[in-house]
């Protein structure tokens, strides 16, 4: 209003406090009404912190990650930690330290102020948090923390209180004192209002929400407006009587309309607001408007983004206002949501305008809000803050909107103790045929078929994924050139994706011609970072080295927001670093990849791939048994972890897990792995040739070539290991030419500089017979390529591996609970003929030549399966 000198009463008296606080830590606790948030803003802006991260809790918080979740996305807005903080969402998701997440994102800003609007908001993890914020005022030093709550809290507690860590300010020191009650009618009331401060402050006990009604409405001074809250003991029967009054003063007003409509978001601008109220004329009314509802105590401006505020009413006013909404026409109340919940997304509001959508059952808007997630924050599509909306979606909604399904599914996939349900929310995605929401995009077509394929892949069925992505990949294609600008922000996403699902699918030539498109399609850094962490992944796991390490001389450090480097976005990179490190042999450094990652591997698609890597590195440090009971512990949970079916990547894992088993002299249980079925037959391959060549059976190696180099499935790297393994059986046969010949292409395979993991998989012996015979008669990048210094992880020589059949097995397993020939005959439903041969063999085979004997060499080979699983 013209001619008011400022919104409210400078408080001198409160500031000063908040200036002089030794502890950096600050809570200020009291009802709504109390001018918890003025008085915080009004500091802030004369305060010496330079960085303010301001973050208003909007609705409930369950979980503690979700409310640091919160706080990132305010410093995103607030361009604090190099201009985004969206990297560190997923790391923060998955941290048992989460302060120190933020302290590292913080440590670069001089004078960082954290204000936490509405700290009441979170409940059930407040413990958790209240350490977390004392933690993080340890780890930054320059960092200022103000909370304002309306409820007592933990956080300042009578033990941080009273060792000075925390400073608490309570409604008594926010109440008006009676000097302050005078000085408030002086500079805002009628020349006469001063006569009657004594009065009013007693009325009111100080209570600033209520003095603002008081000075709005000065007939009620004497009567029962303000009297009536004297008599009241408890703040929070003041606030409802606070809010009907101010409530009724508005329907005076002709700004009635205007906050009732403006009440339906948590927050807006003047242009919301103009398409909200559509009696106000133009943006200078709404100024108008806005100016007098701040000058009367009804909102305030609050920071929303670098340049921009927004406008939020007081907490009391607006539940107010939204219970006259509901008494709204449905029709109206439909037009206000949507028309908000469009405007949140568009600014970057996701979980408000998510809330919003999926509270008003607007679905079609939610999927469209989810949809503008997925282009610009792939670490949250899955996260917390977004289930916690999509949670309460009924289920013909999803049916009738993939694109919630699939969010709610990856937000259960993320999530181990709720990826059992995932199952169900895929299935639903993976029967999109086409976007249900009115007036689809490209890009709703785009993320429909990206999320079809990302379902069919999680659900197991590969090759019905590669056909959807190639459907997916036929759309990307005929988009115009004109149209491309559309799905600029997806395109990276969507390609990377589809390149994934090739790659299971064994078709990897068009698995690299998807990730180089993914590549070369990303402008925006961090996008361009991620798909040439998958292309480095895929390109090293094939056997490629020289153009893996190609790729990662594309990425910058500086393309990474803070932190991302280390989340699930990464995850295809770390393990590219980290077989390139294995193809050196250094197995700890491999394993060192992992150290610092705050990936949750089992929650990823990437699992296989990395546990590949762990049971390489694991047989090189001589640990192969005991990773391999491992992984096979963890691969007969339910639900089994992420794409361990039948796809390239899980018969990668299977045979390097047989190769495991041979590593430690338990030749049965590889062959057990062996048999179980696959379209993927080269990937077995290596393990296959090397069981026979560590039984000494090297003319079956070389007899065997043609077949096993023919199977389906094959990378550059597997085939690479089969013809160097077949190699080393010509050398045992004295056929040392075709043993050349098989090296030389070998090396054709992967190149000079490529995959050569495989040659830790031969014996000493026959390691160095082959360089003998590439010395004489290989070419120099044949003798470079063996030259390396290779561990050995595999005994030489005839019967170093322990291959018992399955009946030998059985009958072993029965020597555990029959003591007699007699007894294990009948048991097995045998004659004692059958017994007494297969227990020569046994006794052969093993080495041993007593029943004891073969109990104490089946347990230190792990040739009995535990209970349950023979």
């Amino acid at each position: 209003m013209p001619g008011h000198p400022s919104v409210l009463l400078p408080r001198r008296r409160l500031h000063d406090l908040l200036d002089q606080s030794t502890s950096r830590l600050t809570v200020i606790s009291g009802p709504s009404g109390f001018g918890k948030t003025s008085l915080v803003r009004a500091w802030a802006e004369t305060a010496s912190p330079s960085d303010v991260v301001w973050v208003t809790l909007e609705s409930d918080l369950a979980s503690r990650s979700g409310f640091w979740q919160t706080v990132l996305a305010g410093s995103g807005r607030a361009g604090i930690v190099d201009g985004s903080t969206l990297g560190l969402v997923n790391e923060v998701e998955h941290s048992d330290d989460p302060a120190s997440v933020i302290a590292r994102g913080l440590s670069r800003c001089a004078s960082p102020l954290l204000v936490v609007d509405a700290y009441e908001r979170v409940r059930s993890p407040a413990e958790l948090v209240d350490d977390d914020l004392t933690r993080l005022a340890d780890l930054v030093p320059q960092l200022r923390v103000v909370v304002t709550t309306r409820t007592s809290s933990g956080l300042a507690g009578p033990a941080r209180t009273l060792r000075g860590e925390v400073q608490l300010l309570t409604e008594r020191d926010l109440a008006f004192t009676p000097e302050e009650t005078d000085d408030l009618l002086r500079a805002f009331a009628a020349p006469s209002a001063p006569d009657d401060a004594a009065r009013l402050h007693h009325a009111t006990r100080g209570y600033p929400l209520a003095l603002r009604a008081a000075l709005l409405s000065p007939e009620s001074l004497p009567a029962a407006g303000v009297v009536r809250m004297a008599g009241l003991g408890n703040p929070e029967g003041w606030q409802s009587l606070v809010a009907e009054d101010l409530r009724r003063q508005l329907q005076q007003r002709a700004a009635y309309d205007f906050v009732l409509a403006t009440s339906v978001p948590p927050y807006f601008d003047p242009d919301l607001a103009l398409a909200l109220v559509p009696q106000v004329a133009d943006a200078t009314q709404v100024k108008e408007i806005l100016d007098e509802l701040e000058w009367n105590g009804f909102g305030r401006w609050i920071p929303f983004a670098p340049g921009k505020q927004v406008f939020q009413y007081v907490e009391s006013l607006r539940d107010a206002m939204l219970t006259e909404v509901r008494a709204w026409p449905p029709a109206e109340q439909t037009r206000t949501a949507e028309t908000s919940a469009i405007w949140l997304a568009s600014h970057g509001g996701y979980e408000a305008a998510l809330e919003m959508a999926v509270g008003a059952g607007l679905f079609g808007i939610a999927a469209w809000v989810y949809a503008g997630v997925v282009g610009t924050n792939q670490d949250a599509v899955s996260s917390s803050l977004v289930n916690r909306h999509l949670a309460s979606v009924p289920s013909r909604a999803l049916i009738n909107f993939p694109a919630l399904a699939f969010g709610r599914g990856l937000a259960c996939f993320r999530d181990p103790s709720l990826r059992g349900a995932a199952a169900d929310f895929f299935k639903i995605s993976a029967e999109w045929e086409r976007p249900k929401m009115p007036n689809p995009t490209l890009a709703h077509y785009l993320l429909g078929h990206v999320a079809r394929t990302v379902s069919l892949r999680l659900l197991g069925r590969t090759e019905e994924s590669a056909r959807a992505a190639a459907k997916a990949l036929e759309l990307n294609d005929a988009i115009a050139p004109a149209e491309r600008e559309v799905v600029a922000a997806l395109q990276p996403m969507a390609l990377r994706n589809l390149g994934y699902s090739f790659f299971l699918a064994g078709d990897l030539e068009q698995a690299r011609s998807t990730a180089s498109r993914a590549v070369a399609v990303a402008v925006e850094p961090t996008a361009r970072n991620q798909s040439i962490a998958h292309a480095l992944g895929m390109a090293a796991f094939e056997g490629w080295c020289d153009q893996a390490r190609s790729v990662r001389a594309q990425l910058r450090a500086e393309g990474w927001r803070p932190g991302e480097e280390r989340t699930h976005v990464n995850a295809a990179g770390r393990i590219g670093e980290a077989i390139l490190h294995l193809d050196l042999f250094d197995f700890d450094a491999a394993l060192a990849q992992f150290d610092d990652c705050g990936v949750v591997f089992d929650t990823t698609e990437f699992w296989p791939l990395h546990a590949w890597v762990r049971l390489h590195a694991q047989i090189g440090l001589g640990n192969a048994g005991a990773q391999a009971r491992i992984v096979e512990e963890q691969l007969r949970r339910v639900p089994a972890p992420p794409c361990t079916g039948d796809n390239l990547a899980g018969a990668a894992l299977r045979s390097a897990l047989a190769i495991s088993w041979l590593a430690a002299g338990n030749g049965a249980k590889a062959a057990a792995l062996l048999r179980r079925p696959t379209r993927f037959g080269g990937q077995y391959a290596p393990a296959w040739m090397l069981a026979r060549l560590l039984a000494g059976d090297a003319d079956g190696v070389w007899n065997s070539l043609a077949t096993q180099e023919s199977r389906p499935g094959h990378t550059a790297r597997s085939l690479a290991a089969v013809l160097t393994v077949t190699a080393a059986a010509a050398a045992r046969l004295g056929r040392d030419e075709p043993a050349a010949a098989l090296l030389e292409r070998a090396i054709a395979q992967v190149g000079p500089g490529g995959a050569r993991l495989h040659l830790s998989y031969l014996p000493a012996a026959d390691l160095n017979r082959l360089r003998a015979i590439a010395a004489e008669q290989g070419s120099a990048d044949l003798q470079a390529h063996l030259a390396i210094e290779v561990p050995t992880c595999f005994a030489s020589g005839e019967g170093a591996v322990v291959m018992l059949s399955a009946k030998e097995r059985a009958l072993i397993a029965a020597m555990v609970e029959h003591r007699t020939r007699t007894a294990i005959a009948a048991a097995l439903h045998i004659s004692e003929n059958t017994v007494k041969t297969h227990l020569q063999r046994i006794y052969r085979k093993l080495g041993v030549n007593s029943r004891d004997a073969v109990l104490e060499r089946a347990v230190e080979l792990d040739l009995l399966d535990p209970p349950g699983h023979r």
